[in-house]
């Protein structure tokens, strides 16, 4: 007696394979674009935030802020940076033909923190943890990423912290605090991230 084995129709194995090859793509680029501007090839000062600096926008790619984040901004995506600047003109030139979702890139210098909300992505500079915590208190959940580079700083409550491991520049997220500010972060930048607190706990 001759038993049949069911067949999966071609056309539903190419939706398969092409839903496969399609997920695994996406997670090929952008581990391949995360490794490329995050490998530090020198370890001058100039260098180190160049890659900041271009990191901005490739971070943008996998968050999405809160629907009223862009409410009195018009059709500009701001920029600040709070106190010391260490970019020099880095931001200005990255950005002078540079859109974050689909906006013109606006660069600010805050020089103190009640200014500091008036952005939707806030880099803070090396300081204390004591002016660290005014400023997390400050922004509380309004709808402003902000990124440092300073060790601790994310476990301390800022969204997003750059560090540098093995000679590249890496970064890890305070899922909670994105999550407790409305931001919605795309999974797999979640997995080439180092997270602190995670969601759920």
């Amino acid at each position: 007696m001759n038993s049949k084995v069911p067949l999966i129709s071609d056309k539903r194995m190419s939706l398969r394979v092409e839903s496969g090859n399609q997920a695994f793509m996406a997670v090929l680029i952008m581990m391949t674009m995360f490794s490329f501007f995050f490998s530090q090839g020198a370890n001058s000062q100039s260098t180190e935030y160049e890659l900041k600096a271009v990191a901005f926008q490739k971070l943008s790619l996998f968050i999405e802020w809160p629907g009223n984040a862009f409410e009195n901004s018009g059709n500009e995506f701001i920029i600040g940076v709070l106190g010391e600047n260490p970019f020099g003109n880095l931001l200005e030139s990255v950005y002078e033909n540079v859109k974050i979702k689909d906006k013109k890139v606006k660069i600010v210098y805050f020089r103190n923190i009640e200014q500091a909300g008036k952005c939707h992505l806030l880099f803070i500079p090396k300081t204390s943890f004591k002016d660290l915590a005014r400023i997390v208190d400050f922004i509380g959940t309004k709808p402003v990423l902000t990124i440092a580079d300073s060790e601790g700083f994310a476990e301390a409550g800022c969204l997003i912290n750059f560090y540098s491991y093995s000679g590249k520049l890496r970064f890890e997220v305070n899922q909670k605090a994105l999550l407790a500010a409305g931001f919605i972060t795309d999974f797999k930048l979640l997995k080439v991230s180092k997270i602190v607190n995670p969601a759920g706990r």
